[in-house]
C-alpha cells in the first residue's frame, strides 16, 4: 500500500469526523451512520463481545477519540493542515469548559459514561442495558490518559485538571481495609459501595498514579503525592513470588474467572505507568522516582516470568497464581471484552517497557507477537473490532521504528492495504470487519492513528509523530 494512499483515506476519515461533529460544537458523535456522515439514532447490534454498557449512543467519548486527535494534530504538522490542528483543539476545549464541571470532578467518558449531545448532559451507559431503573452514573477510565491530552486539557481549563485528580479519591470505597475499585461515583460525591468482589484491576491503580503524578508536577499539591504514595504501596505487598498480581486482590472462590488468577497483561501495565510517572516525578522526588523504576522492575519480572512460549506462539494474558498454570491467552483477531485480549496492544506495552529499561527480552517478546500479523489473514466469519487491526498496525510500525528493518515497514503497509479493504471501504472507517457504521467504542480511532503513523513513518522517520501505548 502506498503511503500517500493512506494518508488520502485517513484524511478523507477526519473530514468526516469534524463534518460529523461540526454541529456538536466540534465533538464526535460516538456512532455515525457511514452513508450520509450523521450521528446515528437508532442503535445498531453489538457485536458479540460488544457489552450494550460500554456504548455512548447518542454521545460523545473522548477516551475513545483520544487518538484519532493525536492522528489530527500529527497530519496538521506534517501535511501543513492547520485546519486540523483548529478542530483538535475545538474539540479539546468544548470538552474542557464545558463537559467536565461534574460533582465530583470526574468526567464523564471512559467505559461506563460519556457526554450526550441531544441532552447536553452527562451521559450514562448502564442505560443501554438491563439494569436497576436508575443506575448511578460511573466514572471508569478505560485505558490511560496521554500525557499529551492532559496538557491540553490544562491549557484550555486548569482547574478541570486538579478537579479530576481530586475526584479520583472516589474510587476508594467504604469500609475497613483499604481498598480501592475502578469505578467510582460521577454525580455523588461519597465513596463507592463495596461488592462481594473488589474490581481493583492492577493497570487502573497505574492509571491513578499517572494522572496524580501529572497534577502533582503543575500543582505541586501534597494530597496528590500523598495518594501516589498510597497506590504504589497498594499492589506492593499483593504480588506474588513471581512479580506477578492477581486481576483484583479480593474475589469468592466461587468467582472462578477472577479468584486466584494472576493478570499477566496488568501486571505489565501498572509496570509501565510507573516507569512513566517515574519521569514526571523526577525533579521534584527523585527518591520516590526511584522506588517506582524498582517496582516497576518487578512487575515487568513478573510479566516474563509468566509462562509465555513465545517460539511456538503462546502469549499469556493470565495465569494461575497457585500453579502457574495457563488460564487465557491472547488472540491476534477477534478481541473481546475480558476474555480475548489482542496479543499486538501488550507487545506495544512490551515495547514502552523496553524504550524505559532495554530488556531485550521484552523486544524478543514484540517481534515474536509480531509475527502472526504477518502471516494469519483476518477471518471471514468474526466480527473484528477495528481495535485490532490498528493493535496490529501500530505493532509494526513502532519495530519499524525501533530497529529500521525493512521487514515492518514492509509488513505494515501489506497489512495496512488489507485492512483497508476490510474498514476503509467508505469515507468512515467501520466499526468492526462485519458492521456497517462507524463506532468509536471499537477502535475505529486507534486504526486512524496508527495508518497516520504507519504512512508518516514509510514517507519519513524524521517525521514519526510517536507511538501510543495508552491502550494498557
Amino acid at each position: 500500500m502506498n503511503p500517500d494512499t493512506i494518508l488520502e483515506r485517513v484524511t478523507r476519515a477526519i473530514d468526516v469526523l469534524i463534518e460529523a461533529g461540526a454541529e456538536y460544537d466540534g465533538l464526535f458523535p460516538s456512532l455515525i451512520d457511514r452513508k450520509v456522515h450523521k450521528m446515528l439514532t437508532e442503535l445498531p447490534p453489538a457485536i458479540d463481545g460488544q457489552r450494550m454498557g460500554d456504548r455512548a449512543h447518542l454521545g460523545n467519548n473522548l477516551m475513545h477519540d483520544h487518538t484519532a486527535l493525536r492522528a489530527m494534530y500529527a497530519l496538521a504538522e506534517s501535511l501543513n493542515r492547520p485546519d486540523y490542528t483548529q478542530a483538535a483543539d475545538r474539540y479539546l476545549k468544548r470538552f474542557a469548559t464545558h463537559c467536565t464541571d461534574t460533582p465530583t470532578g470526574l468526567f464523564p467518558w471512559g467505559e461506563h459514561s460519556f457526554w450526550h449531545l441531544v441532552d447536553d448532559a452527562v451521559g450514562n451507559s448502564y442505560l443501554l442495558r438491563d439494569s436497576e431503573a436508575n443506575p448511578p452514573v460511573t466514572h471508569d477510565h478505560l485505558r490511560q490518559v496521554p500525557l499529551w491530552l492532559w496538557e491540553k486539557l490544562l491549557d484550555f481549563n486548569p482547574a478541570c485538571v486538579a478537579r479530576f485528580s481530586e475526584g479520583l479519591n472516589g474510587h476508594w470505597t467504604e469500609g475497613e481495609a483499604l481498598e480501592y475499585i475502578r469505578h467510582a461515583y460521577i454525580m455523588e460525591k461519597r465513596p463507592y459501595r463495596r461488592g462481594a468482589r473488589s474490581c481493583d484491576f492492577p493497570r487502573h491503580g497505574g492509571f491513578y498514579i499517572l494522572d496524580w503524578g501529572f497534577a502533582y508536577k503543575e500543582t505541586g499539591r501534597v494530597d496528590f503525592l500523598d495518594q501516589i504514595r498510597t497506590m504504589l504501596d497498594y499492589w506492593w505487598e499483593k504480588k506474588d513470588d513471581r512479580g506477578l498480581l492477581l486481576i483484583e486482590s479480593r474475589s469468592p472462590e466461587t468467582e472462578t474467572k477472577f479468584y486466584g488468577v494472576n493478570s499477566v497483561a496488568q501486571t505489565l501495565s501498572l509496570g509501565v505507568s510507573l516507569l512513566e510517572a517515574a519521569d514526571l516525578l523526577e525533579d521534584k522526588e527523585p527518591g520516590l522516582a526511584q522506588t517506582m523504576r524498582e517496582r516497576a522492575g518487578g512487575y515487568i519480572g513478573g510479566f516474563l516470568a509468566a509462562p509465555h512460549d513465545i517460539e511456538n506462539g503462546v502469549f499469556v494474558g493470565s495465569s494461575s497464581q497457585k500453579t502457574n498454570e495457563i488460564l487465557n491467552t491472547f488472540v491476534t483477531w477477534g478481541s473481546k471484552y475480558g476474555t480475548a485480549s489482542p496479543v499486538a496492544g501488550t507487545a506495544q506495552i512490551a515495547l514502552c517497557a523496553y524504550r524505559f529499561t532495554n530488556d531485550e527480552r521484552l523486544f524478543s517478546w514484540a517481534k515474536a507477537a509480531a509475527k502472526p500479523y504477518l502471516e494469519e489473514p483476518l477471518p471471514q466469519d468474526t466480527a473484528v473490532p477495528a481495535r485490532d487491526p490498528g493493535a496490529g498496525i501500530g505493532l509494526l510500525a513502532d519495530l519499524y521504528d525501533q530497529t529500521g528493518e525493512d521487514r515492518w515497514i514492509e509488513g505494515g503497509l501489506d497489512l495496512a492495504g488489507e485492512m483497508m479493504e476490510v474498514y476503509m471501504d467508505g469515507d468512515l472507517p467501520r466499526g468492526s470487519s462485519q458492521t456497517e457504521d462507524y463506532e468509536s467504542q471499537l477502535g475505529p480511532g486507534n486504526l486512524l492513528y496508527a495508518l497516520t503513523r504507519l504512512a508518516l513513518l514509510a514517507k519519513d522517520r524524521s517525521q514519526d509523530p510517536g507511538p501510543d501505548y495508552t491502550n494498557r
